[in-house]
């Protein structure tokens, strides 16, 4: 995971589908949210990231049928969605990781 940053934690990681990047990873670190997409063709797949937002500016989320985890962040118009069959575990860790930063 070449995107951490020194000293930075990973907390939690699942395989993910964006409607706007396609199929990918989702990471939570201590820090900050990042959706990293498998782009390219079949023989020269990589993975890029995406979306990389600190913590601070989630200003809400929400799991509202398990399955999509639905992102306000700060500056967007329209909650992010993120297809990922533990938006519950999702939605369950980023509000626990904001209430350790002090912002809930």
């Amino acid at each position: 995971m070449a995107f951490l940053r020194e000293g930075e934690k990973l907390i939690l990681q699942d395989p993910a589908k964006s409607d706007y990047f396609g199929k990918g990873t989702i990471y939570l670190t201590d820090s900050r949210f990042v959706f990293e997409a498998m782009t390219g063709g079949m023989l020269s797949k990589k993975a890029e990231v995406k979306i990389d937002q600190s913590m601070d500016t989630i200003q809400s989320v929400q799991a509202p049928d398990g399955k999509t985890l639905m992102i306000q962040f700060a500056g967007s118009v329209e909650p992010t969605k993120i297809h990922t069959g533990a938006a519950a575990k999702w939605e369950a860790a980023i509000k626990s990781a904001l209430a350790v930063r002090g912002k809930t």
